[in-house]
């Protein structure tokens, strides 16, 4: 008897939790007739009520970013929107249809794009890519359908890239016209007039440190890494089937070390690689006492080297070195790794 009591009270709590009440039907309501700010307000009383149906979040969630699409029509850069983003992050997976995951995702994407499209506001443009590839996420989570909002993101990209790239190719100055294409590559790295410009930037740089470095302990991006190594070809000759050419290093790793060429690795565009060999003598920058005891000094002298160097931090080395590959192989960039720091130095093609 007691059993069958409790299986009747469990149903009927099963039933009651599945059940709308007043506020969260106002909600619908509001909803569908397009009125978001009013359907979060009455789903926030249903929610506080402490009493809502399974598709409470889909709902909710989907008014929020509604809410969030038509305000940033009128302003993407009002305050709302982190509040309607803050609170849709927070139910997001909570969400069950996969189809409101979707329109959630493209009001989403939509927003971001809006954002993205603010000119000379990185700190908003940023935003909005990152809404943009939450939307993705969120796709990818529930299975939804990729293609609406990676193109979505590739106008946002065209649109940015398009604003911003007349100005850095005014830059005389090569490396901080490189810097500038860095920060480009950043928000849309797949941009066809970005990977041009890229390409020809290396090209032009190959004989030059790019002081800000590269950040290589993620995945080939653009931001700065104090912490590392920095390339420069003064001379080099590339082949069908060879490279051959000087290489300085200058270090920023914050230690001494000893540079090793044979740990210098060329990488192809297909992800190859061969090591080097040190062709001659190379030089590696020291400090050297000169003068007699009471005149004596500390200089920057070069000292030579083969296959191995003290490379001392913020001091440089150099090396003649050559690569041999099979044909079909294009270089794509030098890289050099040891347990101080990374560096990386892209080409050109």
């Amino acid at each position: 008897m007691k059993t069958m009591l409790l299986v009747v009270i469990t149903g009927a709590m099963i039933i009651l939790s599945g059940c709308k009440g007043t506020n969260e039907k106002r909600g619908d309501e509001h909803l569908k007739e397009g009125r978001y700010r009013n359907a979060i307000n009455s789903y926030l009383e249903a929610k506080s009520n402490g009493n809502v149906s399974t598709d409470f979040y889909d709902n909710f969630c989907l008014a929020l970013v509604k809410a969030a699409e038509m305000e940033s029509k009128k302003d993407p850069n009002s305050s709302l929107l982190s509040g309607y983003f803050s609170q849709t992050m927070k139910n997001l997976d909570k969400v069950v249809k996969p189809e409101t995951a979707q329109e959630i995702a493209i009001s989403m994407a939509t927003v971001g794009k809006a954002q993205a499209a603010v000119d000379g506001d990185l700190g908003t443009t940023l935003d909005g890519f990152t809404k943009i590839d939450s939307a993705l996420a969120v796709v990818k989570r529930t299975g939804g359908a990729e293609a609406p909002i990676k193109a979505i993101r590739t106008e946002a990209e065209n649109a940015y890239v398009a604003r911003v790239m007349p100005e850095v190719l005014q830059e005389e100055d090569v490396v901080v016209r490189e810097y500038h294409l860095l920060k480009i590559a950043l928000i849309a790295p797949e941009n066809e007039q970005l990977k041009r410009e890229l390409n020809k930037s290396r090209l032009a740089t190959r004989g030059y440190f790019l002081i800000f470095g590269e950040n290589l302990g993620e995945k080939a991006s653009t931001l700065v890494d104090k912490w590392g190594y920095v390339m420069g070809f003064p001379s080099i000759n590339i082949t069908s089937t060879s490279l051959t050419g000087e290489i300085q290093f200058w270090a920023s790793t914050g230690n001494n070390t000893e540079l090793e060429v044979e740990k210098i690795k060329l990488v192809s565009t297909r992800g190859d690689e061969v090591l080097a060999k040190q062709v001659g003598n190379g030089w590696c920058e020291a400090e050297v006492i000169v003068g007699k005891k009471e005149n004596a000094k500390i200089e920057k002298k070069k000292t030579p080297f083969k296959g191995k160097g003290k490379l001392m931090n913020e001091f440089q080395c150099s090396a003649n070195v050559s690569f041999s590959f099979p044909q079909g192989f294009i270089p794509d960039y030098v890289e050099y790794k040891d347990q101080y720091g990374w560096g990386r130095k892209y080409l050109g093609q």
